[in-house]
């Protein structure tokens, strides 16, 4: 009985450990839209939660280039940027005024559409913006709300 016993809690104690090992599941990819025409974007906040990856997609009504940057936001992991779809006509997205490149970018072709992926880890309030000259200056930004989860 000793023996049955002694095994049972063995076999208990490696189920538990097993069990507390496992990777956590990730949560899902938040998608969100963003239209970007002249001057202006269709949304002045987005929110998400720390933690949880976001795919923001841009896609571009306007006469101009326009893009979606955020200078400095706390992430995991990469920022994947889909830039450009094909098809779509575009020319060369200047950002030579800037005097830091922004943590998170991505740019869209008049009339195209462009995704970024990142994963925002600190709550918080972060400014959006288009880079394209004189477009933040006329309004074209936003507010990123990163809930605490």
């Amino acid at each position: 009985m000793k023996r049955l016993a002694g095994f049972l809690v063995i076999l208990i104690s490696l189920i538990l450990v097993a069990c507390g090992s496992a990777e956590p599941t990730p949560p899902p990819t938040l998608s969100l839209s963003l239209l970007a025409t002249d001057i202006a974007y269709d949304q002045e906040q987005l929110e998400v939660m720390a933690g949880q990856p976001v795919k923001i997609m841009l896609s571009n009504e306007g006469a101009l280039e326009h893009d979606f940057s955020i200078m400095e936001i706390p992430h995991l992991g990469e920022v994947m940027a889909e830039e450009m779809e094909e098809g779509a006509e575009h020319g060369v997205h200047d950002m030579s005024e800037m005097d830091m490149d922004p943590e998170v970018h991505v740019a869209a072709p008049i009339g195209g559409r462009s995704s970024v992926e990142f994963t925002p880890s600190t709550p918080g309030e972060y400014e959006f913006f288009c880079t394209t000259a004189g477009h933040k200056e006329a309004g074209m930004k936003g507010t990123l709300v990163v809930q605490a989860p």
